[in-house]
Parts: C-alpha cells; sequence; structure tokens
C-alpha cells in the first residue's frame, strides 16, 4: 500500500511540474520545459534498470511506471497545443544525445584511468548499460509517441 501510495505522490509531483513548466513557455520559453522533459530522461532509465517496487498485481519501476508514461503525456500536450514539428524537436533531441553520448563513452574508454585517492574507479560497464539501455528507451519512446498520436487523431 506504501508503495502505491508513493508511486502516486511521484506522478503528482512529476505532472504538476511538467505541467507548470509547460502552462508558463510563453513567459519562460519552451525551452525550459524540453529540458527538464530531457534531464529526467537519466532518471527514468536508472529507475527502469535497478530501481523496482513491489505492488498487488506485481513489480513495478518508478522509472518506467511514472516518468516514462509521463513524458509520452507531456509529448501528447506538447503536439495538442503547439505542433507536430515542436514535439519532434524533444525526441530527436534525445536520440542525437545519446548518439553523442555513446561516441564520448567510446572515446573515454581509451583514458589511461587514475583511481582516486579512496581507490574508487568509475564504472565503464555500468555507463554503457545505461547508454544503451538510453537509446533504446528513446527509440520506444519515439514510436510511442507516434501511437499516441495517431491514437489521439482518431
Amino acid at each position: 500500500m506504501l508503495n502505491s501510495f508513493l508511486l502516486l505522490a511521484e506522478a503528482v509531483l512529476y505532472f504538476g511540474v511538467m505541467v507548470t513548466l509547460f502552462r508558463f513557455r510563453a513567459r519562460i520559453g519552451l525551452g525550459v520545459f524540453v529540458c527538464a522533459l530531457g534531464v529526467m530522461h537519466f532518471l527514468e532509465t536508472y529507475l527502469a534498470s535497478v530501481f523496482y517496487v513491489a505492488l498487488p498485481f506485481g513489480m513495478v519501476s518508478p522509472g518506467s511506471a511514472v516518468l516514462f508514461s509521463g513524458k509520452l503525456v507531456m509529448l501528447l500536450l506538447l503536439y495538442i497545443k503547439e505542433d507536430a514539428a515542436t514535439v519532434r524537436q524533444p525526441i530527436y533531441g534525445l536520440l542525437l544525445g545519446n548518439a553523442l553520448m555513446i561516441g564520448l563513452v567510446l572515446i573515454l574508454r581509451l583514458h589511461a584511468i587514475s583511481p582516486l585517492p579512496d581507490g574508487k574507479a568509475p564504472d565503464i560497464g555500468f555507463i554503457d548499460q545505461m547508454g544503451w539501455l538510453m537509446v533504446w528507451g528513446t527509440s520506444l519512446l519515439f514510436v510511442d509517441a507516434i501511437l499516441i498520436i495517431l491514437l489521439y487523431e482518431k
């Protein structure tokens, strides 16, 4: 029961902030909304890969249940209030940003890494996993956004 309540609280907070940013887009610019949407992509992917909670009907990740579905709804809102060209911009930005991240990680692998004084070293495997999950998630977002817009238009 607590997990259900917490998921609801996360959804209310997410939608409340995102809708507020969207509502004030004429005053603060659409870029603030799109940037906030994009920044949440990493958290969404991270949570979907390692963070699950038990609900009466099974295991759920807040990354998928709240953030990914919330992003789809925000993209539909963007489509309804703006246009198709505007809704493509954050999706293309995420795809290109993910491609850039993968390219940078490929170069970062070539460094001779010096461990920190406490012996910690970066986890390149985790970065690899997250990078590919982010690309996969953005690809699914692209397809899902098209489908949700087509459903809206019917």
